[in-house]
C-alpha cells in the first residue's frame, strides 16, 4: 500500500476550473541479488565444421591451440576482403549499366563471399571458446518518487499529468493527459495502445523482478501520442510516435473487462505496425478469490528480409559509385526473423502472504528456443514487504531476496 507524503487542493482562480491535487509517493528496496556464473567452453575444432574458409583441417576432438586460433582470424580478414571485393565488383557492374547477366553473376559472387565469411566468423567463434563468468552477487536497492497532479473543470473535463525520478535513473520524461466524455489523450513518455490493452506481460517475482524475463518485448514502446474511449467494460486504445515522419509506427488495441460467475475477467487484443514489421498481442486473464491466473501470446511478423543488393544499389543511386569503405554487415545484411513469445503466470494470495510462478518462450526462427521461468514468494508486514524469488533465465539462474517498501 502506498501513503500519501504530499496532498494539496487548490482552487484555481478560473472561471473554467474547479480544484486541482497533487501527490508524491514513494517506494524503495534494500535486498542481495545472485547471478549465476557460467563454466569455461573449451575452444574445439570440430566443433563448428560447414566452413570452407579455414586454412588448416580440423581433426576429430582436438582442442584448438593459440596457432588454430590465429590462423581462423587470418582467415576472417580474408574472407572479409573478399566480400568487399565482390560487393564493389557488382556496385561497379551496376554502375557502369552492365547487363543482367553480369549483374546476376557479380552479385551471386558476392553471396558466396559472403557465405564464406559468416563460416570463417563461425569457425574462430567456435576455436576460440569463452572464458569462466564467476557467480556474482550485488546490492539491489532504490528508491523512487512519484508525483502526479490532477484536476477537474466545472464543465467535468479532467486534466493531469505524472513523474518520477529515482535514485538509479536520471529520465525526466513523464506523461500528460486530458479526459472527458470524448475519452482520454494522452502525451509523453507513453506505451503502446497494444501493450495498454494486452499488458507488459505476466506476474514478476523477487525484490528487483530479476531481469523482467516475465515482460513481452513490444516494438511500440516508445509512443508519445495516445488516445482512449471506454463504455460498458471495452476499452478501445491508439498510440503513434509523431517523432517518425516516414512510414508507420502506430498501435491499437481493445480490452475487456468484466465479471463471470463471481469471478473477474480481462480479454485483450492489440497490434502495432512499424515500418514493414507488425506485432499482433493477446492475452487473457482470471482472478477468484486469491488466485490470478494469465496467459499472453505475440507474434512479431518482422517483414521481408533485405539483402546485399538493395543495399548496393542504394550507394549507386546517392552518386557515390564505387564503394571503397568496407560494408557493415549489419546495415547490409537483414535477416528480418520472425519472433513468438508465449507466457503464463499463477498467482495465489492468502492474507498477508503470497506465491507467483511464471513460465515464458520466445521463439525465433532459425534459432533455439530460449525459455525462462520463475517463482518468487512476499509476506506483506504492513508498509514492508519481504520478497524473495528464484528464476530460469534460460539455463542461468538469478536469485534475489529483501526488503520492499512503501510511503
Amino acid at each position: 500500500m502506498k501513503h500519501t507524503l504530499l496532498a494539496t487542493t487548490a482552487l484555481v482562480a478560473l472561471t473554467s476550473a474547479a480544484a486541482a491535487e497533487i501527490s508524491i509517493t514513494a517506494t524503495g528496496r534494500i535486498g542481495l541479488k545472485t547471478t549465476e556464473g557460467k563454466a569455461a567452453v573449451a575452444g574445439n575444432m570440430t566443433e563448428y565444421t560447414a566452413g570452407a574458409a579455414s586454412t588448416s583441417a580440423a581433426t576429430a576432438g582436438t582442442a584448438s591451440t593459440a596457432g588454430d586460433i590465429t590462423d581462423r582470424t587470418n582467415a576472417v580478414t580474408v574472407a572479409q576482403i573478399a566480400y568487399n571485393t565482390a560487393i564493389n565488383a557488382g556496385v561497379a557492374a551496376t554502375a557502369s549499366g552492365g547487363d543482367a547477366a553480369t549483374l546476376a553473376a557479380k552479385f551471386t559472387a558476392s553471396d558466396t563471399a559472403y557465405n564464406a565469411l559468416q563460416d570463417a566468423i563461425n569457425e574462430l567463434a567456435a576455436a576460440t571458446g569463452t572464458a569462466a563468468v564467476a557467480d556474482d552477487t550485488s546490492a539491489a536497492n532504490r528508491m523512487r518518487f512519484t508525483l502526479a497532479a490532477s484536476g477537474e473543470t466545472d464543465s467535468g473535463i479532467s486534466y493531469g499529468a505524472k513523474g518520477r525520478f529515482e535514485q538509479s535513473n536520471t529520465t525526466t520524461a513523464g506523461s500528460q493527459f486530458v479526459s472527458g466524455a470524448f475519452g482520454k489523450i494522452s502525451m509523453g513518455d507513453l506505451d503502446g495502445a497494444d501493450e495498454v490493452a494486452t499488458g507488459d506481460g505476466v506476474a514478476s517475482v523477487g525484490l528487483t523482478a530479476l531481469g523482467s524475463h516475465n515482460a513481452l518485448a513490444y516494438q511500440s514502446d516508445a509512443h508519445n501520442l495516445g488516445y482512449q474511449f471506454s463504455t460498458s467494460g471495452m476499452t478501445f486504445s491508439y498510440s503513434q510516435n509523431t517523432a517518425v515522419q516516414n512510414g508507420s509506427n502506430s498501435a491499437m488495441g481493445l480490452k475487456y473487462t468484466g465479471d463471470m460467475g463471481g469471478a473477474s475477467i480481462t480479454f485483450g487484443v492489440g497490434q502495432s505496425k512499424v515500418g514493414t514489421a507488425s506485432q499482433s498481442t493477446m492475452s487473457a486473464s482470471v482472478s477468484s478469490g486469491g488466485l490470478t491466473i494469465k496467459a499472453i501470446s505475440s507474434s512479431n511478423d518482422n517483414g521481408p528480409a533485405t539483402g546485399k543488393v538493395a543495399a548496393a544499389a542504394a550507394q549507386v543511386s546517392s552518386g557515390t559509385g564505387i564503394v571503397t569503405t568496407p560494408y557493415s554487415l549489419a546495415t547490409v545484411v537483414s535477416a528480418n526473423l520472425d519472433t513468438d513469445q508465449t507466457a503464463m503466470s499463477i498467482a495465489y494470495t492468502m492474507d498477508a502472504m503470497s506465491v507467483t510462478a511464471f513460465t515464458k518462450t520466445v521463439s525465433t526462427s532459425g534459432a533455439k528456443d530460449k525459455d525462462y521461468s520463475g517463482l518468487g514468494f512476499a509476506y506483506n508486514l504492513g508498509g514492508v514487504t519481504l520478497k524473495a524469488g528464484v528464476v530460469d533465465n534460460n539455463d542461468q539462474q538469478l536469485v534475489d531476496f529483501g526488503l520492499s517498501f512503501s510511503f
